[in-house]
C-alpha cells in the first residue's frame, strides 16, 4: 500500500449540511488531496430537502420547480433530491496513488457500499434522533476504561445491538394480534457506570420501552457490579442529607441473602433475579412469607411505596411535584463522567442480563416491548450469539449467575433465584424449543 493510501479521514457532520457550503468545502478538500496537504477523506451527512441537477435535466421535468431549492451540479444524469435521513458519502481519494482506472473505482465504490450496507443497513431499525436528526444514542465504545480493564468497544456494542435484533426479527410476539405476529422492541447496551453505548428498536416497538429497555440494562449492570453497595449506601436526598430510605436496603439485602455477595459483584444479576427478589412475599406469591429482599412488607407495600424501587425516585418526584425538571431519577453518587448507575431509575420487569468479558462484568443489554419472556430471551440470545460473533465477551459464567443463587426461607427451605425464562415455541420461522438451554 502507498504511503499516501494509509491515512484515511473519516468524518460524519452534525445536522444538515448546507449544500453550497458543502460542496466548496470538498473542491477545497479535493483540492487540498491533490496538492499533498491533506489526507484523504471520506464525509458522512445528510442535507435539508434540495434538488441537484445534472447535466441532462430539463426544468420542464420539475411538475413543482419551487417546493425545494434546485443546486446546479457538475454531474451527468438529470435530478436528484436530497433531504433528511438520507445518507450521503462524500468520497475524496487521490487516484493518482489508487490507480486511474475509472471502472475499477466505481466498481469499488459498489463494493464498499454493498458491504457497508450488509453490515450496518436494515430497513426495520429505527433508532431516536435530538431534533435535529442526529443519532441521539449512537453506538460507541464504553467510558468505564478506569474501573474495567477491557471496556466494551463500539465493534461489540453493535454486535450486541444486532444480534438481539436479529433474535427479535425471528420471535413470536406475545402481546399482539394476529397470533403468529413477530416481536417489536427496543434494545439498548450499557456499560458499568450505566451509560448508554447504543439503543434500536423496531417500528412498532411501545414507547415506552425505550426507556425501559435503557433501565433494564442498567439495573442488570448495577446489581451485577461491585459499586452497588457503595452506590446504594452513598445515597442522599435531595437536600443532601444521607436518604434512610434507600441506604436500609442494604442491610435488608444482606440479611436476607445472608452476606454482602448479592451487591457486590459477586453475582451475575438479571433483571428477573431482581423481580424475584422485589415481591412483597418471596417466593411470590406465596402468601405469609416474608419480603423480598427489595420490597416494602405486604403491610406497608402500595403502588406508591413498592420498596426500593420508589424509595429511589420519592426525592425527584417531590422536585417535580414542586414544579422542579430534574435531570436524572435517582440520588446515586456520581459517576466519574458525572451521571450516575441509574438514571433513569430501577426496574424490576424481566429483559436484561450482564454482559461479561470472561469473569469481569463490562456492561448488560436490556430489552422491551412485547413480553417479558421474550425480552429475556432476545436479551440473552443476543449476548450469546454476539459472543460467538466477536469473541471475548458474551453472557456470565453459568456459575455465578444468580440462578446458582439460594434463599434460605424460614421453614428451612432453599429457594433458588432466576436467570432467564425462555418462552415456549418462541420463533415464527421454526419449531425450536428450549433455545436458552445449555448456553
Amino acid at each position: 500500500m502507498p504511503p499516501a493510501m494509509q491515512t484515511l479521514e473519516w468524518t460524519t457532520l452534525p445536522g444538515l449540511a448546507p449544500y453550497d457550503e458543502t460542496l466548496a468545502a470538498m473542491e477545497a478538500r479535493a483540492a487540498a488531496i491533490a496538492a499533498g496537504t491533506a489526507p484523504e477523506a471520506i464525509w458522512l451527512l445528510e442535507h435539508p430537502p434540495l434538488y441537484t441537477a445534472g447535466t441532462s435535466a430539463r426544468p420542464a421535468d420539475l411538475t413543482d420547480p419551487d417546493r425545494f431549492p434546485v443546486h446546479t451540479a457538475g454531474r451527468g444524469g438529470q435530478y436528484t433530491y436530497h433531504g433528511p435521513g438520507q445518507r450521503v458519502a462524500y468520497v475524496m481519494l487521490d487516484l493518482n496513488t489508487r490507480g486511474r482506472d475509472v471502472r475499477q473505482f466505481v466498481c469499488a465504490l459498489e463494493n464498499w457500499v454493498i458491504a457497508t450496507l450488509a453490515e450496518f443497513n436494515n430497513p426495520d431499525a429505527f433508532i431516536l434522533t435530538d431534533g435535529a436528526g442526529n443519532n441521539r444514542f449512537p453506538v460507541r465504545a464504553a467510558t468505564d476504561a478506569a474501573e474495567t480493564a477491557t471496556p466494551l468497544t463500539a465493534a461489540e456494542v453493535r454486535a450486541l445491538l444486532e444480534e438481539a435484533f436479529k433474535i427479535m426479527s425471528r420471535a413470536r410476539a406475545q402481546i399482539r394480534q394476529p397470533l403468529d405476529s413477530r416481536a417489536q422492541v427496543s434494545i439498548s447496551v450499557v456499560d458499568t457506570r450505566g451509560a448508554a453505548l447504543g439503543l434500536v428498536r423496531s417500528p412498532d416497538a411501545p414507547i415506552f420501552g425505550i426507556d425501559v429497555a435503557l433501565q433494564k440494562a442498567r439495573s442488570a449492570a448495577f446489581f451485577s457490579g461491585r459499586f452497588a453497595a457503595s452506590d446504594l449506601s452513598g445515597t442522599v436526598t435531595a437536600t443532601g442529607a444521607p436518604d434512610a430510605n434507600v441506604r436500609d436496603f442494604v442491610g435488608r439485602s444482606n440479611a436476607f441473602f445472608g452476606g454482602a455477595d448479592f451487591l457486590t459483584g459477586k453475582v451475575a444479576v438479571s433483571n428477573r433475579a431482581i423481580g424475584n427478589v422485589s415481591r412483597p412475599y418471596f417466593p411470590d406469591g406465596e402468601v405469609a412469607q416474608a419480603p423480598g429482599a427489595f420490597s416494602r412488607p405486604i403491610a406497608q407495600f402500595s403502588p406508591f411505596s413498592t420498596g426500593l424501587q420508589s424509595a429511589l425516585i420519592v426525592q425527584n418526584l417531590v422536585q417535580v411535584l414542586g414544579g422542579g425538571n430534574p435531570a436524572r431519577c435517582t440520588f446515586l453518587p456520581d459517576t466519574p463522567d458525572g451521571g450516575n448507575r441509574l438514571q433513569n431509575g430501577l426496574q424490576i420487569f424481566p429483559g436484561a442480563v450482564p454482559v461479561f468479558r470472561g469473569a469481569t462484568l463490562v456492561g448488560a443489554i436490556g430489552v422491551s416491548g412485547d413480553g417479558i419472556d421474550q425480552d429475556d430471551m432476545i436479551s440473552f440470545l443476543g449476548a450469546a450469539n454476539a459472543g460467538l460473533r466477536v469473541g471475548g465477551i458474551g453472557l456470565p459464567p453459568a456459575t455465578i449467575r444468580s440462578d446458582q443463587t439460594f434463599v434460605r426461607l424460614s421453614n428451612g427451605s432453599n429457594v433458588r433465584l432466576r436467570f432467564v425464562g425462555c418462552p415456549f415455541a418462541p420463533f415464527i420461522d421454526t419449531a425450536e424449543q428450549n433455545v436458552c438451554q445449555a448456553l
